[in-house]
């Protein structure tokens, strides 16, 4: 069994001929245990270990078959997955973009554009323009006026991310 954040190290041995290929390399596996209860399939915490021939799993695994290429399939089938996508994919992102602009316009005052942006120019090296109380905030949301800017240090911004510390 692998420690957990570790790479899993597969132990190979040599044992019995395998009856299909004859080759005598094995690889260790651990499994769960199956367990099947009104006909559901479930899989318990204990473990087994079972060994597998190595040049048949190889020769199973798709990545490793020569006759199967998934990039293949898709260049034969270009014009099918387009219309499928665009078919897929139209209209899915408006409705998301449109509550997200409406509810940013919500928070914009645009009598002090003028002034916002300049505040963005003379923004010093190494600080970022940060509003104190944030657009998008978890418990509060604040407006993107002139009033809610700030400079603060780049890293202390990245650290602040999104959210609101009484000052």
């Amino acid at each position: 069994m692998s420690i957990r954040g570790q790479k899993n190290k597969p132990v190979y041995l040599e044992g019995k001929p395998c009856p299909k290929c004859g080759s005598t390399n094995k690889i260790q596996v651990e499994r769960k245990t199956p367990k099947q209860k009104n006909n559901v399939i479930y899989y318990t915490d204990e473990r087994y270990t079972t060994y597998r021939c190595w040049e048949c799993a190889k020769a199973k695994s798709i990545r490793n078959n020569p006759n199967y290429s998934n990039l293949a399939w898709q260049r034969k089938n270009r014009e099918h997955l387009r219309a499928y996508q665009r078919e897929y994919y139209s209209g899915k992102y408006a409705a998301r973009n449109a509550k997200n602009s409406k509810r940013l316009k919500e928070r914009y005052v645009y009598n002090d554009m003028d002034e916002i942006q300049k505040f963005y120019r003379k923004c010093p090296k190494g600080f970022h323009v940060d509003h104190i109380i944030p657009l998008n905030g978890k418990n509060i949301s604040g407006l993107h006026t002139i009033g809610n800017l700030q400079y603060l240090l780049a890293t202390e911004n990245q650290h602040k991310y999104n959210k609101y510390t009484v000052q």
